[in-house]
Parts: C-alpha cells; sequence; structure tokens
C-alpha cells in the first residue's frame, strides 16, 4: 500500500541526453527512475546468505516498510568479509558461490519484487582485510585482491555461476562490487584494517565488473567510493576552513570525532589513530580512480566500466571544510562526473543548514540520481520513521520518477487488540486472543495466531478473528498474528508479551547491562523479536556485560539462563565471572540467526551478586541474563523501580477517541512519548520531559484525529520502542 498525500509544489530539473538512463537517474524494469530507498546493509553482519543463513521475515518486514511508504531500492551486502561465502578450497582459491547461497538471495529477490523494491547487491566490504579476522580469512582475501589467479577463480567458480543463475530476475537493480574500499587502501586506509595499493582494488573492479557485462548484458554495475576524495578530479584547495585545525580541538571534541569514527566503520581505533588519519585526509589530493580509463587501465577488461557512481557522505571523513565534499551543498555537475551518481550513504540527519526532511528532495533537485540513507541496521545516524517520511515525501511529490511499475497492491493491515501487553494470568488460564484485520483492494482469507513466531495456536478465515489458547505451560509469550489476503500479501501484527503463571526466569535485559571493553563495539541494537525490543551485538573479543543481582535469599547452586543469537559464527566460546571469579566456560552453539536459551549453574552468595558475561571469542548477539523467579520476588515489588524499560500496548486497542498507555523506566532521565502516522508526520507529543524510575501511564485522546493506523514511540535514553495503535471511529 503507498499512500499519497497532496503533491506539494517542487521544481523539476530538465535534462538533455540518454545514455543508459538519464544523467540523474537509474534505468531499472524499463524505466529511469530516481532511487529513493535506503541501506539494509545486513540483518547479521556477513551472515545474511548461505546454508540456513536468511531471515527472511526481517527482510520480508523491512521492504514491506518501505513499499508502503514508496521506496524503491534496498542496498544488501552479501559476502563482505568472505567468513560465510563464498566456498574456499584448501589452497585459499573460490571454489563456488557457498551452499545455499544462489537461493538465499533467489528468496530476498522475490521478497523484493513482490513489495516493488529493487536491491543492489553489494559483494564485498573493506571488512575483507580487518585485522580482527583470523588469519586463513586475511591470506584468502588478500590474494583473492592482489593474485588475479585467486581473482580469476572467484569470478569463474562463485560470480559468474550467481549472475548467470539470476540475471532474469526482476529484482536486481544494480551488482555493486565494493563497499567503500579505500578503507583498506594504502593511499586511504585506517589503521585496524590491512591495506593494498588502490590500484589492486581497481584491477578487481575492472574484472568483475567485465565478468558481469559479458554473463548479462543488461545488469548495471557500481561501486561505492566512500568520499569524493576518490571520487572525482575537482579539487579542493581553494576552499576556506570552516572548522578549527583537529589539533585545536578540546579533548572532548575530539573524543566526539573518535567515537563517531569507531562507530560508523566498526572499528576500535584510540582518538589519536583517528586524529592522524583525519590529518592525512585533509593533505591528499582529489583523485577519481573509477573512470572508464583507469579501470581498464588497471584490469585491461574494456567491458569492466561502472554503468553509474555510488558516493557516500559523511561531514567527519573533513572536519575542517565539511561541506567541500557535500552532496547535499554542491549539484551534481559540481564533480564533474560522465555518469549518473547516487548518494548511497549518509547521515538522515540535518546537515550544515539543510533540514533532515529536505535531504532526499535537495539531492533530487540537485541533479543526483538517487538517495539511500545508512542504515536500517545502525539507527544511531537514521531512524526508520526519519526514512520512511523522506520516501514517502519523493512519493508524493514525484511518483512518476519514484514508482516502480510492478506487481504489488494493497497489502493487509491486521492489530493484535487483545490480550493487552505485559498481561499476566494464572496459570492454567484460558486466553483469549482477538485482531483486526481488512485489505483495500481485496480480503483478507486467513489469519493464522502464534506465540513466540513459530508455535501455531490457531487461524480463523472469517471474522471475527478470535482463538482461545487453553493448557499454557507457565512462562512469558510474545503473541503476533498473520493476516493473509486473496493475492497472497501477508502481513504480521504488532507483538503482544503475556505472562502465564509464574515464569521460571525474570529476564534482566542485556541493553541494561553495566558495559566494559571496547564499548564502541558492544552495540546497543533494537528489535522486535528481541526481549524487551532491544540487545547487545558484541562485535569484539574484547568486553564483558554485568548484571548486578540483589539480595539473594541464601547461598548456593543456581541456574541461570542467557538468550542469546549466533549472528556471526556457530559455536562461540564465552565466559562468566560471579563476583570477579571465573565460574564456567559456557559453550553458546545452535542454529545461526535464531534466538536461543543457554543455561549455566553458578554459586552465588548471600546477599548482592554481580554476575558478568566475560568475552572469549566474542562476536554474537545477547539479549537477557534469566535469573531464577524465587530468588528476585522478595526485591521486585511493583512499588519499587522496575528492572527494565518496556511500553507497554495500549488499552483498549483499537480505540475510540481515548486509550491507556503505559511504560516503565529502569533509570531516571529524559523521555519523549509521542505519536506518528504512518506518513512519519508526529501528531502528539505526550511526554517530553525528565522522569523518575517506575511505572507510568498516561491518557491519549485521539478525537481529533482520522481513523486509521498511529505509531506510538518512547525514547528514553538509549531505549526506544514502538507500538501501533488503531483509532476507528
Amino acid at each position: 500500500m503507498k499512500i499519497t498525500l497532496k503533491c506539494l509544489t517542487a521544481a523539476l530539473l530538465v535534462f538533455a541526453g540518454l545514455a543508459l538512463a538519464q544523467d540523474n537517474r537509474i534505468r531499472y524494469n524499463a524505466q529511469d527512475l530516481f532511487l529513493s530507498g535506503a541501506n539494509l546493509a545486513w540483518i547479521a553482519f556477513a551472515n545474511d546468505i548461505g546454508p540456513g543463513m536468511m531471515d527472511r521475515r526481517s527482510f520480508a518486514e523491512t521492504m514491506l516498510q518501505m513499499h508502503d511508504h514508496g521506496g524503491n531500492a534496498l542496498r544488501w551486502w552479501l559476502h563482505t568479509n568472505g567468513t560465510v561465502t563464498p566456498a574456499f578450497d584448501a589452497s585459499g582459491r573460490v571454489s563456488g558461490p557457498g551452499e545455499g547461497t544462489i537461493a538465499d538471495l533467489r528468496a530476498a529477490l522475490d521478497l523484493a519484487w513482490e513489495r516493488e523494491i529493487g536491491l543492489i547487491l553489494c559483494l564485498w566490504s573493506f571488512d575483507m582485510l580487518r585485522a580482527s579476522n583470523n588469519a586463513t580469512v586475511l591470506q584468502r582475501n588478500r590474494l583473492l585482491l592482489t593474485d588475479t589467479t585467486y581473482t580469476r577463480a572467484y569470478i569463474n567458480n562463485c560470480l559468474i555461476p550467481m549472475v548467470d543463475s539470476l540475471k532474469v530476475h526482476p529484482a536486481i537493480l544494480a551488482w555493486e562490487i565494493f563497499n567503500e574500499p579505500e578503507g583498506m587502501s594504502n593511499e586511504f586506509g585506517w589503521s585496524d584494517i590491512q591495506h593494498v595499493p588502490m590500484s589492486a582494488i581497481q584491477r578487481f573492479i575492472n574484472l568483475c565488473a567485465g565478468a558481469i557485462h559479458r554473463t548479462d548484458s543488461t545488469a548495471l554495475v557500481t561501486s561505492g567510493a566512500w568520499s569524493f576524495l576518490a571520487l572525482t578530479d575537482v579539487g579542493l584547495t581553494a576552499l576556506p576552513k570552516t572548522g578549527p585545525a583537529l589539533t585545536e580541538r578540546s579533548a572532548a571534541e575530539q573524543q566526539q570525532l573518535t567515537e563517531w569514527f569507531n562507530q560508523k566503520y566498526r572499528a576500535a581505533l584510540a582518538t589519536e589513530q583517528v586524529m592522524a588519519y583525519l590529518q592525512h585526509l585533509e593533505s591528499q589530493a582529489n583523485y577519481n580512480y573509477y573512470t572508464d580509463s583507469r579501470l581498464i587501465g588497471a584490469g585491461g577488461d574494456s567491458l569492466g566500466t561502472l554503468d553509474f557512481y555510488s558516493v557516500h557522505y559523511y561531514a567527519g571523513i573533513l572536519p575542517r571544510t565539511p561541506t567541500a565534499i557535500s552532496p547535499f551543498h554542491h549539484p551534481k555537475t559540481h564533480w564533474q562526473l560522465d555518469k549518473p551518481l547516487v548518494v548511497a550513504e549518509f547521515a538522515l540527519q540535518t546537515t550544515y543548514g539543510v533540514p533532515k526532511t529536505a535531504l532526499y528532495e535537495n539531492l533530487y533537485q540537485n541533479g543526483y540520481a538517487g538517495a539511500l540513507a545508512w542504515s536500517w541496521t545502525d539507527v544511531n545516524l537514521s531512524s526508520h520513521a526519519d526514512m520512511l517520511a523522506s520516501m514517502q515525501l519523493m512519493w508524493d511529490n514525484h511518483r512518476s520518477d519514484v514508482d516502480v511499475n510492478g506487481i504489488g497492491g494493497d497489502w493487509p493491515l491486521i492489530a493484535l487488540t487483545s490480550p493487552a501487553d505485559e498481561a499476566v494470568f494464572p496459570e492454567g488460564a484460558a486466553v483469549v486472543i482477538e485482531a483486526v484485520a481488512s485489505d483495500a483492494d481485496g480480503q483478507v482469507v486467513l489469519v493464522e495466531f502464534f506465540a513466540n513466531d513459530t508455535l501455531k495456536i490457531g487461524e480463523r478465515n472469517v471474522e471475527p478473528y478470535t482463538v482461545t489458547w487453553s493448557n499454557i505451560p507457565g512462562g512469558i509469550y510474545a503473541l503476533t498474528a498473520v493476516a493473509t489476503d486473496n493475492q497472497g500479501h501477508q502481513r504480521t501484527s504488532n507483538r503482544v508479551q503475556i505472562q502465564v503463571g509464574r515464569p521460571p526466569f525474570v529476564r534482566l535485559e542485556a541493553e541494561l547491562a553495566t558495559r566494559a571493553g571496547e564499548l564502541q563495539n558492544l552495540i546497543i541494537r533494537n528489535s522486535p523479536m528481541a526481549s524487551n525490543g532491544a540487545y547487545v551485538e558484541m562485535r569484539t573479543q574484547n568486553g564483558s556485560l554485568s548484571w548486578d543481582i540483589p539480595a539473594i535469599p541464601a547461598a548456593g547452586r543456581y541456574e541461570i539462563v542467557f538468550g542469546y543469537r549466533l549472528s556471526f559464527d556457530t559455536p562461540k566460546h564465552q565466559y562468566v565471572n560471579v563476583n570477579g571469579v571465573r565460574a564456567a566456560e559456557v559453550v553458546f552453539d545452535g542454529s545461526m540467526n535464531v534466538w536461543l536459551e543457554k543455561k549455566v549453574s553458578v554459586d552465588l552468595a548471600a546477599g548482592n551478586n554481580t554476575i558478568a558475561l566475560v568475552l572469549s571469542w566474542g562476536w554474537m548477539d545477547i539479549d537477557y541474563l534469566g535469573i531464577p523467579s524465587n530468588l528476585l520476588t522478595s526485591v521486585q515489588q511493583h512499588d519499587e523501580p522496575p528492572l527494565r524499560f518496556s511500553l507497554q500496548q495500549n488499552y483498549p486497542n483499537p480505540f475510540n477517541p481515548a486509550t491507556r498507555i503505559r511504560y516503565s523506566l529502569a533509570r531516571p532521565g529524559h523521555v519523549k512519548l509521542f505519536v506518528h502516522d504512518l506518513l512519519g508526520r508526529q501528531v502528539a507529543v505526550l511526554v517530553d520531559q525528565q522522569q523518575h524510575p517506575g511505572f507510568h501511564e498516561i491518557m491519549f485522546e485521539g478525537g481529533n484525529l482520522a481513523s486509521g493506523i498511529y505509531l506510538l514511540r518512547l525514547q528514553a535514553g538509549s531505549f526506544q520502542a514502538e507500538r501501533r495503535m488503531l483509532l476507528i471511529r
């Protein structure tokens, strides 16, 4: 369902001459389109394709949200660092795409085409030479880049089979050779990445692009340059310095730049290293490494050229002259490039006078061929709401330039209305689960009800959509419903968490734990699939998470449990410390990319204890620590501060005109509670102030709003949560 508003007045640019597409458009689906979308980047870093890897539900839900708001393009990383795909033989040569790779790609492309989204398939990233990779991975990736025998093994055994198998698929927008290869170059690379010459990168791009064009003559090829410093010959030397020299900046400013750099590039550099790197960039002359003649000169393949350019922009690269390399402050013609240019990464934030709400429109008006904000999985730089609102504005203002003529129609709407979120039922109770569902251009033919995503409770094919769940074992359950319409389109409802009886464990959320070590690589991520909507992604081997456990009634040996997910590899070995003493080594094993639990027995002292998960192999996701319920009952009373942040589902839901909203805060801080419509427009601010820890409640009056779905959002420090509310007149 693409939602249309009254078009705003906007000046249109007039262009002359066509190549594969207009100079400010990309040719896709026999149309010349402005790419209006986002970076998915990954669902699970470097683990989205391969044997049993792909999280199809997350892909489907992400692309459906984009479809609902008129988006048309999503950039997705494939091999990335080569740890899972492609397959390598004993000599370090690529032997094939890897088990399940082509099937996973085809499945993702099918999901994209159903939702009228084109995919830019990015093969590799500078992460392939990250120093933290193991020696085998580093050696074979270096050979892949520097030895043409190994390059051609990849091309012949992996790249050509992938392109040949998928070349008729309508959802392939382009193949992208590299994400920011400059990061692993002698000329521009940073210190925790091994380096090769830019000439080796140019040769690899040339040979891969040539192979793609020979295998599929209709395919478009690009490569993602990390900055205009490597994509234009237009010099910057005459520009004025608008900020202080790096050496003149305060320690706090330098630390802020370091934190930004490490977060964006998944690095772990000291402040001195980041400052030295940024000073080095100030002395570099601009040079376009990716012109046709320079790529052909490096690799010798006359077909090995790019069909359009892709560039990334982050102001921190040149902090003294940030607008000098900004696409938002220069028209596309300024860079003197002979191909369409997509701005394929940027932070969707107000940028040196350009409001964040105007960034997509700015690029459209300035002659660029696309805008893809960074990223769906890194909401520290761009929020989902802002990305969707930007796509919606492009749809409303420039529909003919962004609308993919595909097969999509309206998708069903569905919401769970009962029970209330975080409702508690006695053991043995029968729980009535109710949903409302509709479809604008057809009919809902089936509604299925699930607990914890995989346990099917029941189904209904006519209204009322209600089931009763009986004989429920004690525990905590996440309820969802899935609506299917007569076209086969499916949408999943909001999630409602309930507690039945007394669960064996109380969950202490990982996002509320004390993090120590490489904090920039112990990253709080939001996900509706995680307990309380968030988890900690541990992209390092150096660090720990610790939880303070109050008032253990008696010393003894107790069973605890960790909620975890293996997103990088399996198994992973970590340590558990109790009160600073090593208590156990834990092997986290099992299937990839699903949430699992691991039970561990530890000795606890009477009184207060600290349990820490200390990384050994690292590189996994932690959702929560579970403590036996009977240990915490005496200290966790309703009138005391809660152990976690939460946002409950409003009740009643649907509502008319008022509904009650409840939320809990684990610690004091500034709280924002606000309501948006599906277009990303803020319609009400309910809370915007400092609040104390505890349980809070507020009424929302929707008397002046139209019927429909509204998004309720809570922000409290690093915690974010969202609920869908249905107003029915």
